[in-house]
């Protein structure tokens, strides 16, 4: 009896050898957990089963959608805004302090008196004394308390809201502060800091913890204890706190509230409507108050009206 061959005729079977799909030169007995293909340790990364390949790992990078916040930033963004305005105001107190040749009265500078809110100078055309007058403040003491306000307010309030949206809420609370101002202080007077702004971060903040549903007592206990403060302490602008405080919960709500999909329609509509207001109540008060002509001295800030 004859035995059959352990073969098929033709010898042994030959093996097959797989090679990976990106280095055809190199030989692998590896494969993606997610779609099959060859690949060698080096074309593979782990995962949270198996290993994917570089297609697939590349597919997914394409299609992540970073988690957004409430206001749809970015989630995790690092907060650069609030860093820079803090900058922006420190430059403009070392310029006014070496001008004034002080660090607690800064009356003197020159940046100071023309930079200042005047009421009747911003009626008299100097409108940029709407903005520039919450980057100006009058003593070491006086920049400190703000900066640091500002740094514990800004930091939070940025993380959630992204760097532009943050950046519009002061920008419209310091416009809204000094509008304020306009109607509500005595037209020969001089208001400057960056309260008003960071009062519209205070209120801000507020919604936004409301509409996180987060614990509101502390942060109702600041509001509160700075409004009063506000109202007791002689020399603080009120005017600026409120107009500050109202555009900044406005639009702060404008910024969390609406639904996703009209969001950014509800925060930028608002935003231009609230340019809008605060534009049309400056150029009535312009027409209220008049022209003037004022004077400067180291007495202070003389202005009669303009004939």
């Amino acid at each position: 009896m004859t035995t059959p061959p352990p073969y098929p005729i033709g010898g042994p079977p030959v093996p097959q050898t797989q090679v990976c799909s990106w280095h055809p030169d190199r030989a692998t007995g590896l494969t993606c957990t997610r779609c099959g293909r060859p690949a060698c340790p080096e074309c593979l990364t782990p995962a949270s089963v198996g290993f994917h390949c570089r297609a697939c790992v590349a597919e997914a990078r394409a299609n992540y959608q970073a988690p957004k916040t409430v206001a749809g930033s970015q989630w995790g963004q690092r907060p650069l805004v609030s860093m820079v305005l803090i900058g922006i105001n420190l430059v403009a107190f070392a310029v006014t302090a070496v001008q004034a040749r002080s660090v607690m009265d800064l009356s003197d500078s020159a940046l100071y008196a023309r930079g200042g809110l005047i009421p009747v100078e911003v009626a008299s055309g100097e409108y940029w004394r709407l903005l520039t007058g919450g980057f100006l403040h009058g003593s070491l003491i006086h920049i400190a308390t703000n900066m640091i306000s500002l740094y514990i307010l800004g930091i939070p309030l940025e993380r959630i809201l992204g760097r532009g949206r943050f950046l519009a809420i002061y920008l419209l609370s310091l416009l809204g502060a000094s509008v304020s101002v306009l109607f509500f202080s005595a037209p020969v007077s001089l208001t400057i800091g960056a309260s008003g702004a960071i009062y519209g971060l205070m209120g801000a903040l507020l919604v936004t913890f409301k509409r996180l549903r987060y614990d509101l007592r502390q942060l109702l206990i600041i509001v509160a204890l700075n409004v009063f403060i506000t109202f007791q302490v002689p020399g603080i602008s009120w005017q600026g706190h409120l107009g500050g405080l109202v555009v900044g919960a406005v639009v702060g709500a404008a910024m969390v509230y609406p639904p996703q999909q009209s969001r950014k329609a509800w925060q930028w509509g608002t935003c231009i409507g609230v340019v809008v207001v605060l534009l049309g109540l400056v150029v009535l008060r312009d027409a209220q108050i008049g022209n003037w002509f004022c004077l400067y001295s180291v007495q202070g800030i003389s202005c009669v009206p303009a004939h």
